[in-house]
């Protein structure tokens, strides 16, 4: 019976440092992922126009 029970609280320490890896894993994947994202956006703004008759007014109806 102590064997068995051994096994039991083995396995599950196991199990819990499996899911801890996991999710440590997991949160530098998402770090990564909003680093690219923000990495991205940024590189896709344009100035805006300050000279000319284009691109500087925005017309709206509501």
């Amino acid at each position: 019976m102590d064997v068995a029970l051994a096994q039991t609280i083995l396995s599950s320490r196991t199990a819990a440092a499996y899911q801890d890896a996991q999710v440590s894993i997991l949160k530098k994947t998402m770090d990564t992922q909003q680093a690219a994202a923000s990495r991205l956006i940024e590189s896709m703004t344009l100035p805006l126009a300050t000279d000319g008759n284009l691109g500087r007014n925005v017309n709206t109806y509501a």
